[in-house]
């Protein structure tokens, strides 16, 4: 093995350690936002919000040299997954 090609995959994981964190706590959210939303009788989905989070996840893929389409198909992933959860929280 390679030591420098080592220490390299070790910050990809590293990474990825952070990536599934801040998607266990965005899904923390969104499940009490399901929760909050069955008690409140509002509806699952709020297009507009995620509209405003499409733009803002653009913004700052710019802004941080991640390709945009990058950044929205994770973006597009994480709303599906997050949806799906919402919703089965909501319409039970």
């Amino acid at each position: 093995m390679n030591p420098e090609l080592d220490d390299l995959r070790l910050a990809v994981d590293a990474a990825d350690a952070a990536l599934m964190d801040a998607l266990a706590q965005r899904l923390a959210a969104a499940r009490a936002i399901g929760h909050w939303k069955r008690a409140h009788a509002v509806g699952a989905v709020d297009r507009a919000r995620e509209d405003a989070l499409r733009a803002r996840w653009t913004e700052r893929a710019v802004a941080a040299g991640v390709p945009a389409p990058m950044a929205a198909a994770v973006l597009g992933a994480v709303l599906d997954g997050c949806r799906a959860e919402v919703a089965r929280l909501v319409d039970g």
